[in-house]
């Protein structure tokens, strides 16, 4: 049986009668070419089956990646908190800027900060900005949930998001596993013993997550067993009176003998200032540790660095292909964190 051919994109350049770096263009949706250009070259391969060979695309990728540390494009982390430096003082934030900016400058980029207004109110203007900036990427900020609509001239310029609060638009989006990391402290608490363990945080943390804190602690229930004691779910946390005492009324009245927490960890504050001993009275487990809780507080960190980082992977990606659209089928990447030991638990 005879070897089936394989064409090449210099066969589709003799056949179509134009340039081999007109076709390679065509193939990547190059914008120097116009719109009928493209979608004849792009018609002729489809009709002789052309594919291209991985290996190269792969080297040209790389020769490309190497043509953007020349260029220094420029990459956008939107925010769009009430007060324009206000997401310096998020450390999970923060901590995804600085690791979207590591990984940009890796691959040639520059990572700006641009502020949307506060709450989103002038994103029509920034979308002009960047635009007039030939900004083409953009990685989009854990918002407040009260966030008015936002306009970035979706479809040119690509953006991703970091966690779930934006819902106005389907984009590609890069977040922790908070359905896992719920799921780690859970079974490593009722691996030392504990039967009465509780979740107690504010309202806002679960749904600013599409409540896979909550979900993840149903699952480690159903799973792992252990008795049913009521979540706490507060309003918004300031460490107020008020806060303090629903958090030590509904401690008293379901004796659980651990606790899942998440920043700024106020349970763990609260029961210390009660007199309760953490852990031999109480053990407690915190979702998103900082790196000055390591070894002192049991739980998982989330390592927001990698999450930055692969934003940018994700838009860099896009930009390489001149794909800018609004995508049609979103991707979304979890990323799991790594468990700590800490001081805050103990064997039951």
């Amino acid at each position: 049986m005879p070897e089936e051919r394989s064409f090449t994109v210099r066969d589709l350049a003799a056949k179509i009668g134009v340039s081999r770096a007109t076709v390679s263009m065509a193939l990547r949706n190059h914008p120097r070419l116009s719109e009928e250009t493209r979608k004849r070259v792009q018609a002729e391969a489809a009709k002789l089956g052309y594919k291209p060979n991985a290996l190269v695309s792969a080297l040209m990728t790389q020769v490309r990646g190497r043509q953007l540390n020349r260029s220094g494009e420029v990459l956008a982390f939107l925010t769009a908190y009430t007060e324009k430096e206000e997401w310096q003082g998020a450390p999970t934030v923060r901590a995804c800027f600085e690791g979207a900016r590591t990984q940009a400058e890796q691959l040639g980029y520059r990572l700006e900060p641009y502020w949307l207004g506060p709450l989103g109110a002038h994103s029509a203007q920034v979308s002009r900005t960047l635009r007039a900036r030939a900004v083409r990427g953009s990685i989009l900020a854990p918002v407040p949930l009260d966030l008015g609509p936002v306009d970035l001239r979706w479809g040119s310029n690509l953006v991703v998001a970091i966690g779930y609060s934006f819902r106005q638009q389907a984009l590609h989006r890069v977040t922790h596993n908070q359905f896992n990391g719920m799921l780690t402290c859970y079974e490593r608490l009722r691996a030392l013993g504990h039967k009465r363990i509780g979740l107690a945080m504010h309202r806002e943390a679960d749904e600013r997550v599409h409540h896979y804190w909550m979900a993840g602690f149903y699952t480690g229930r159903q799973v792992h067993g252990g008795a049913s004691v009521p979540m706490l779910f507060q309003g918004d946390w300031h460490n107020r009176p008020q806060d303090r005492v629903q958090f030590l009324d509904w401690f008293a009245k379901n004796t659980p003998d651990a606790i899942i927490g998440i920043l700024p960890d106020l349970p763990l504050k609260w029961l210390k200032a009660e007199g309760v001993k953490v852990p031999s009275d109480v053990s407690y487990a915190g979702l998103d540790l900082d790196s000055s809780q390591v070894g002192k507080v049991a739980g998982v960190r989330q390592h927001s660095e990698s999450i930055g980082a692969a934003a940018v992977d994700l838009v860099a990606g896009g930009l390489q292909r001149n794909d800018l659209r609004l995508p049609a089928h979103p991707q979304l990447i979890h990323l799991d964190g790594e468990w700590c030991e800490g001081q805050s638990m103990a064997a039951r």
